[in-house]
């Protein structure tokens, strides 16, 4: 429930809830922000901070102010990820039998004995911290009950005191990342190395990331360790130390993950859970690339930390629409291969509908990623050139060999930046040719764009057309909505865009997520006109 909360639903129903959240949550969310902002002005003409406040604007009052579309539906309903992250940590299972026995243990600690069934496991204290080397570990849950703790790696799925949990039942998890879960669990299990605990900063073994394409039969394997000296955290006794073993250790790991092909794991889906037929079966397949990636921050590595690369290719290869793309460790691909295609071509078609001249038209691609969505554009012929900006040096690395290998070698054709977009985007702006059409497409993370990027898109008033693709529709896509299309100001001139289409594509089905592909016009001179006359 934590991980895929709309499962139990029919998907057509799923798709309801969704597009219910989309009207809701972010179409009457932009207006109710825009609207916000006529206030403030209104507020400032009345203080004698501005000359006067324009009225608010015909569109933003009309019932529906937004058009938003019924949500598209994904391709694919189950096991759909291309890529699944997991964290490394600890399994919870329930002892019900036990007759515990106290002995000492190291470094003082008390370690408990716990027979069950037979069997004799290592029980710790819960209160207490376990012993470096122990992978097992049991702390009592009620009065007459134990928790037996196994290394593993999992989901959070109720944060860190809840332990991992197996991706199994989970719908959207395809087979082969149950597999290779499978591979870690039973190396982990028995690994002298621990896990990685973001409570006390102790242990190496942090998150594993996957990457797949069905299509080329590519696997792609990042392990994210912590120093293997010790993560900060570690204690001056030496005891989170763990450079003797680690490359030995290392090693093991990669010899597992590469001996065989992925074996086909248990799934424990839900009743009346039906597999569907794939366009490419994952059977057989086997591990080609896998990197290690030492990472002794708090939280999570950045796109161009460094990796270090230990086995087969040196990057994943993967087919989309007409192109191929390909996707170095650090950079970001669409987790819905299939899904990605049904929202690209939303995008074209968006595109399609403004270049009246498209081999002279420049698209400016912000937030460009490997260079998907430039390059399906040229390649469907909307556009006829292409300059991409991203801040992740792998993913513009990757555009540019991506550009090459879809037979755009011309530097006139396309050209790739790679640098946060509000510190180059208005500089790329000024270098077009004043005779070139050009329509725009962003594609931001969570956080969204950045106001030097949103000023810069409003204030280039050749950009006629704006195409926002949003992984966060309910939340900063509605705040940048809301500066693209309120009145000018100092800080954000030009004529201002209104939506002209919202179109929501499902590319997570069972969960309460989805993509939002927003197409914004530039409001005409002439109805600009009527609400701040003629300057």
């Amino acid at each position: 429930d934590a991980i895929t909360p709309l499962w139990r639903l029919p998907y057509e129903e799923q798709l309801k809830v969704k597009t219910r959240e989309m009207i809701h949550k972010c179409s009457m969310k932009i207006i109710k922000e825009i609207k916000g902002k006529f206030r403030i002005l209104e507020q400032e003409a009345r203080r004698g901070q501005r000359a006067k406040c324009p009225k608010i604007y015909e569109w933003v009052g009309e019932r529906r102010a937004i058009e938003m579309e019924s949500v598209v539906a994904s391709p694919r309903l189950f096991e759909y990820r291309n890529k699944c992250e997991f964290t490394c940590g600890y399994r919870h299972s329930k002892v019900e039998k036990e007759e515990v026995v106290k002995i000492g243990g190291e470094d003082g600690d008390d370690v408990m004995k716990s027979v069950e069934d037979g069997a004799i496991t290592d029980v710790a204290k819960e209160e207490e911290v376990a012993a470096p080397a122990a992978k097992e570990e049991v702390a009592p849950a009620a009065a007459e009950e134990t928790i037996l703790k196994t290394a593993a790696a999992g989901f959070l799925a109720q944060g860190w005191s809840g332990g991992v949990y197996l991706p199994h039942c989970l719908q959207n998890m395809p087979d082969w990342s149950c597999g290779l879960a499978d591979i870690f669990n039973e190396f982990l299990a028995t690994s002298s190395i621990p896990p990685y605990d973001s409570k006390v900063h102790r242990g190496i073994w942090r998150t594993i990331t996957l990457r797949c394409s069905l299509r080329t039969r590519e696997i792609m394997v990042i392990v994210v360790h912590a120093p293997a000296g010790g993560g900060v955290g570690k204690r001056d006794c030496g005891t989170d130390d763990y450079s003797a073993v680690f490359e030995s250790e290392k090693q093991r790991l990669v010899d597992m993950l590469t001996k065989d092909a992925i074996p086909t794991p248990s799934r424990d889906f839900p009743e009346g859970y039906k597999k569907e037929e794939e366009e490419t079966s994952g059977d057989g397949m086997k591990v080609t690339s896998i990197f290690f990636q030492e990472y002794v921050g708090l939280s999570n590595p950045p796109p161009e930390h460094p990796v270090q690369h230990i086995y087969g290719k040196t990057s994943l290869e993967e087919r989309l629409g007409k192109c191929t793309f390909q996707i170095s460790p650090g950079a970001f691909f669409q987790t819905n291969t299939q899904g990605a295609e049904v929202l690209y071509d939303i995008v074209v078609n968006r595109i399609k509908e403004v270049t009246t001249n498209p081999q002279d038209t420049l698209l400016v691609d912000v937030c460009c990623g490997t260079g998907t969505i430039g390059l399906t554009c040229l390649k469907e012929g909307v556009v006829g050139k292409l300059v991409g900006v991203d801040i992740s040096e792998p993913a513009i690395a990757d555009a540019v060999v991506n550009a090459t290998k879809n037979g755009y070698t011309e530097s006139a054709t396309t050209r790739f930046v790679a640098s946060p977009a509000e510190k180059v985007l208005p500089d790329e702006m000024k270098n077009i040719p004043k005779n070139c059409p050009v329509v725009a497409v962003v594609d931001p993370a969570r956080d969204g764009l950045h106001g030097v990027v949103v000023r810069t898109l409003r204030s280039n008033e050749r950009i006629q057309r704006l195409v926002y693709v949003s992984c966060n529709p309910t939340g900063t896509l509605a705040r940048d909505a809301a500066m693209l299309c309120s009145p000018p100001t100092k800080k954000y001139p030009g004529r201002p865009f209104k939506p002209t289409m919202s179109q929501p594509v499902d590319m997570f089905p069972s969960t309460k997520h989805c993509e939002m592909v927003m197409t914004f016009d530039r409001m005409s001179v002439e109805e600009y006109e009527q609400y701040h006359g003629k300057e």
